[in-house]
């Protein structure tokens, strides 16, 4: 019992950690969000002037440390860091990103790529160390090579299989279909990739137009997409994929070609992984007729026609209104929608669900004032997100969510209980190392119990999550011992 105990008060602080690092954003025009109450509040305070990729990184308590634009890193006071000016941008790259080094609580690796695959830039990393200047940190050592290797401008990071490092992968430019993992330990980023030759070979178009656009991990880490920013000239330069990921080895596999819409850009999945959606952003060579649009792909038959057949137009606007840029999935479980030349964010608010029913809105976030380029926060997804949903509902139900007996050996009764007025409810079961086991839909409302047979789980520490019309309400810890 006591080594049981042990490991419980080991897993517990690093699930905390993975769930606050990004609840605040800065991006696009001086604009920002704070995921600390769940409901994002406008932040109008941030330095970042650039229009496309930005990572924004906070304790393990939510409180700012860091942000950039790849060009310059500012400090939580919002000011250029000691020795924090970067590479030169100006804030067009696609995606930038901020990397913790396992095991530490000061070191962070900035992750910044190449303009539209040309030019001088390489895949370079910057490292920061916190604990110098009084906690407000500083760049150590930057503009180092990772590779000289021409690449896109797409990079996204996961956890690996270890639950402790982290794989961040881009994509190589100039006719190659060469996806580059590079592991990330507590000794530092390797220095060889993991190569996975898998999927299109992306042929250069006018100006490395479509060396933009977005790469994007499910929030499980089993599943990645990868599109590119065509334009209207060139009817061979758009692209857009998907792929599975092994978290354990860093290998890209099962290419899956999807009917896109052309200029595509942003991409993200949704919290349960099953579905898939894009943006475009129309940038180049476009007639003035054309639309930029949000869409939708269920991805959870993984087979390549199914996937197609459910795609779903969630949104269509002029291009000469607004250009659609990054997707990002928040804290809270919905999907954030960068609007260029808008003072909103657009929202999807119930990501899960196929469809027109995902309930995407247009004016989902005012920002204050602040008009939004393409760019939001590029960061290592949660797996579990936070929610305003029946709070008091669940202060007042004490049997909410809870299993008996607590050890159990041969077989555990969860006790639940659903809000009526829920659309769909769901009890996700986890190992320790975060990996989503099981899942049981939850048909009726109000209090009720489920019965889960043990015969297949080894001994150890299990979480179970109850999750309704998309939002995590609550979780809880089941230990199963002989």
């Amino acid at each position: 019992m006591k080594k049981i105990l042990f490991v419980l008060v080991i897993i517990i602080p690093f699930l905390c950690v993975a769930q606050k690092q990004a609840n605040i954003w800065y991006f696009a025009n001086h604009a920002g969000l704070d995921f600390n109450s769940c409901t994002p509040v406008a932040l109008t305070n941030g330095k970042n002037s650039g229009l496309e990729g930005s990572s924004t990184i906070c304790d393990t308590l939510g409180q700012l440390l860091f942000y950039t634009n790849s060009d310059t890193v500012w400090n939580k006071n919002h000011v250029a860091m000691s020795n924090g000016n970067l590479v030169a941008s100006n804030g067009t790259i696609s995606q930038v990103l901020i990397i913790p080094q396992p095991s530490s609580q000061n070191i962070f690796y900035i992750i910044t790529s190449q303009i539209q695959g040309q030019g001088t830039l390489t895949l370079q990393y910057h490292t920061i160390n916190m604990s110098l200047n009084s906690g407000l940190g500083g760049v150590v050592n930057k503009n180092n090579t990772i590779t000289t290797t021409t690449i896109t401008e797409q990079m996204a990071a996961t956890y690996h299989h270890n639950g402790v490092d982290i794989w961040f992968v881009v994509h190589e430019y100039n006719g190659s279909n060469n996806f580059l993992s590079y592991l990330v330990t507590s000794s530092g980023i390797s220095s060889s990739p993991v190569v996975s030759s898998v999927g299109p070979n992306i042929l250069p178009c006018s100006s490395g137009f479509n060396a933009r656009g977005e790469l994007q991990f499910s929030p499980n880490g089993q599943k990645i997409a990868f599109n590119n920013n065509g334009i209207g000239t060139n009817l061979n330069s758009d692209y857009l994929c998907l792929f599975d990921f092994d978290n354990n080895t860093g290998i890209i596999s099962n290419s899956i070609n999807l009917p896109y819409e052309r200029g595509g850009y942003g991409l993200s999945f949704s919290p349960d992984n099953t579905k898939l959606y894009c943006a475009t952003w129309k940038a180049f060579s476009f007639s003035t007729t054309d639309s930029n649009k949000v869409y939708q792909f269920d991805i959870s038959s993984n087979d390549s026609l199914i996937i197609s057949s459910t795609k779903t137009i969630l949104y269509s606007i002029p291009i000469t209104a607004y250009a659609f840029g990054t997707l990002t999935l928040g804290p809270d479980g919905k999907v954030y929608v960068a609007q260029s030349n808008s003072n909103y964010l657009g929202v999807i608010n119930s990501p899960n669900v196929g469809g027109t029913g995902c309930n995407f809105n247009s004016n989902g976030i005012y920002l204050g004032g602040q008009t939004m380029g393409e760019g939001l926060n590029n960061y290592i997804l949660y797996q579990n997100y936070c929610t305003t949903m029946g709070i008091e509902q669940v202060k007042a139900n004490s049997s909410y969510l809870l299993a008996y007996p607590n050890p159990f050996a041969e077989g555990v009764t969860i006790k639940y209980f659903v809000p009526e007025g829920t659309s769909n409810a769901q009890i996700l079961f986890y190992d320790a190392l975060g990996r989503q086991i099981k899942t049981v839909d939850i048909i009726t409302k109000g209090a009720g119990s489920l019965n889960v047979y043990a015969n297949d789980l080894t001994n150890g520490i299990y979480s179970y999550t109850l999750v309704i019309d998309g939002r995590i309400i609550d979780t809880k810890k089941m230990v199963k011992q002989q």
